[in-house]
């Protein structure tokens, strides 16, 4: 955000350009405050003033920087031109979705485009759409995200604002990463160089590096030969690392010099030989300083994973579990929860445990990996549904909003034409004698009037038609999104199910005559339950595609005649299982398998020449 003072601003950059040490950053934010504190500077400048220092605040005090964002919303209460109270929601926006609180992220969002209607300051407008399209990104739609930020450089083209412009281009590139589309990606990277150099900020110079190492890095996985592309990107990183030191003062963002130095310390240990392990623990330790001081959770899980990886090779088990316990300590006491995170984390603990041969630990991990797993399922469950909820409310807002927009402009015409109505009247009875043609086209213009009313009456009512066909698509979504989280669950209650009879069946399975041990017996298990769950998930997105009202008609085909375990034969035959798949996971003789299929087809009427897994396919 800029300040439209500019001999302020020039101040402001003098005093960020020549102080580099450790108080620098200090010194940026008590420059901003004694800025803020003169009387001379507007309520409009104070407005700009109090979101920046939102922003320089956010990463290390999330409170203060709210107490900004608010205080400059209430300075931007009397102003006329709706471009503070549009900036300071915006601003809210970003802090919203730190806060993990995407439902008054959109409601922010609601009024930030309340406001935009309000000014036609270009900034304004390209920095609420900017917020826009980054929300949509944060819930991973990049379509729309895309369309939003690339609306934001046109409004913001011209406008010298090239510390917005260059992370755009930033978030950009990244939609085209991994592969998708390597030559926008390096477009998009090359542009948020430029403009992080226009703009003189070492954040953004910072993130420019760590998205063309990003670009480098993505080439290389898409042809790990070109090993120049691997050396380009260690040397960006590193680059990003130098700037961060050698800059420490300037800098108010943190996060991307952790990503720097996790990435680095990860191509050390994936694509180089076992002597650079010093490399890959240097840069570890700088990630693991900067996520301890800025909380980066995340950041400090993968540290203390990829340091129990490196105990795995030394076949250290013993290290690799202590180091992964170590890193779940220190995120037991912490407000955010990341439940997928840590079902990965005791998911390895899982493997290690197995590996020690400690069959009871590995299963006591699966079973805290199941939990977590549930947890994290529930839990974007819910986000999905106020993500949804938020999406649905803050469309039916803008709606409301060009609605009201629209009225307004008709109330003002109708206003105009009432006065020149009224006018006409009393300039009639006034001449009554004199003006009985003037009369005649006063009768005329008010039948206009009466016919511009059923008009608008009529849009109106096309108006309500088109909000109730929207409202009706709307739900539809809701529930396809509703089924799809059903058939998910299903699934996933299949595979928990199975864990379940596992388990149970674990005494029986096992054989005291045979030649193997108790723990190779219960390995051996263990292992084929995993190659079971490898195929269960090649042939799940298959069943994700049926119909959800598949089994009611296939109890309607049976007269209601098939049990629960016919329904469950049923679902592992449409996900495309053999009857020795199916035997295997439910523990019984695959002859008992194709009695269970006789058994259904005879339910179901079907012939004996008549082919029960292509009757099924059909009917889904």
């Amino acid at each position: 955000m800029q300040l439209p003072l500019k001999k302020l601003s020039g101040i402001l950059f003098c005093l960020l350009l020549f102080f580099k040490s450790a108080e620098a950053q200090k010194i940026y934010i008590d420059s901003l405050n004694h800025l803020l504190a003169q009387n001379s500077i507007s309520k409009e400048e104070k407005v700009n003033l109090l979101c920046k220092l939102a922003k320089a605040n956010f990463e290390k005090n999330l409170q203060l920087s709210f107490q900004q964002a608010n205080e400059a919303l209430k300075l931007g209460e009397g102003l006329k031109d709706g471009k503070s109270k549009a900036m300071a929601y915006a601003t809210l926006v970003h802090l919203y979705v730190w806060k993990k609180d995407l439902k008054s992220a959109y409601a922010s969002l609601d009024s930030a485009m309340y406001y935009t209607h309000k000014t036609k300051d270009r900034v304004a407008l390209g920095f609420v759409w900017f917020r826009s399209g980054w929300l949509d990104l944060v819930n991973d739609d990049n379509d729309k995200s895309a369309a939003k930020l690339l609306k934001a450089l046109d409004f913001l083209k011209g406008q010298h604002t090239d510390d917005y412009e260059s992370t755009i281009y930033h978030y950009l590139a990244s939609f085209y990463g991994y592969g998708n589309d390597p030559s926008k990606q390096q477009k998009y990277a090359r542009l948020c160089y430029v403009s992080a150099i226009k703009s003189k900020q070492m954040d953004l110079l910072n993130n420019a590096y760590l998205t063309i190492g990003q670009t480098y890095f993505d080439r290389f996985k898409l042809d790990t030969l070109k090993r120049n592309l691997l050396d380009s990107a260690l040397f960006t990183y590193k680059k990003s690392l130098q700037l961060s030191k050698k800059q420490e003062g300037r800098m108010l963002i943190y996060s991307n010099t952790a990503a720097a130095a996790l990435n680095t310390a990860n191509v050390y240990f994936q694509y180089f030989p076992p002597s650079y392990r010093d490399s890959a623990e240097k840069y570890v330790d700088i990630a693991m300083g900067i996520a301890t001081k800025t909380n980066l959770l995340e950041v400090l899980l993968n540290c203390y994973g990829l340091r129990s990886e490196y105990a795995l090779r030394d076949g250290n088990y013993d290290e690799a579990e202590k180091l992964l316990l170590t890193g779940l300590g220190k995120i037991s006491g912490s407000i955010i929860k990341m439940p997928l995170t840590q079902a990965r984390i005791y998911q390895g603990l899982a493997s290690i445990a197995e590996k020690k041969g400690n069959q009871q630990a590995a299963l006591n991990y699966l079973k805290q990996y199941f939990n977590y797993y549930k947890k994290a399922f529930d839990e974007e469950k819910i986000n999905s549904t106020i993500r949804i909820e938020a999406q649905y409310q803050s469309e039916k807002k803008a709606q409301e909003i060009a609605y009201l927009h629209q009225q307004t402009k008709y109330t003002k015409k109708l206003n105009v034409f009432y006065i020149i109505s009224g006018l006409t009247g009393i300039a009639a009875l006034l001449l009554l004698l004199m003006s009985y043609n003037y009369k005649l086209k006063a009768s005329i213009r008010k039948q206009e009037l009466i016919d511009q009313e059923k008009r608008a009456a009529e849009l109106r009512a096309q108006l309500k038609e088109v909000e109730a066909m929207q409202l009706q698509t709307e739900q539809v979504l809701l529930r396809e999104r509703q089924e799809r989280l059903e058939k998910e669950v299903l699934a996933s209650n299949l595979q928990i199910e199975e864990k379940n009879e596992l388990l149970e069946l674990i005494p029986e399975k096992v054989n005291i005559e045979s030649h193997l041990s108790l723990d190779e017996q219960i390995k051996r298990i263990v292992n084929q339950q995993k190659r079971m769950d490898k195929e269960f998930e090649e042939h799940k997105t298959d069943f994700f595609d049926t119909n959800p009202a598949f089994f009611e008609r296939l109890q309607e085909k049976a007269n209601h005649t098939l049990t629960r375990l016919d329904l469950k034969y049923c679902s592992y035959m449409l996900m495309g299982l053999t009857n020795k798949e199916v035997s295997i996971r439910l523990g019984i003789e695959p002859k008992s398998v194709r009695m269970s299929r006789y058994r259904i087809k005879q339910k179901l009427g079907l012939g004996k020449e008549e082919d029960l897994n292509l009757f099924l396919q059909q009917l889904g």
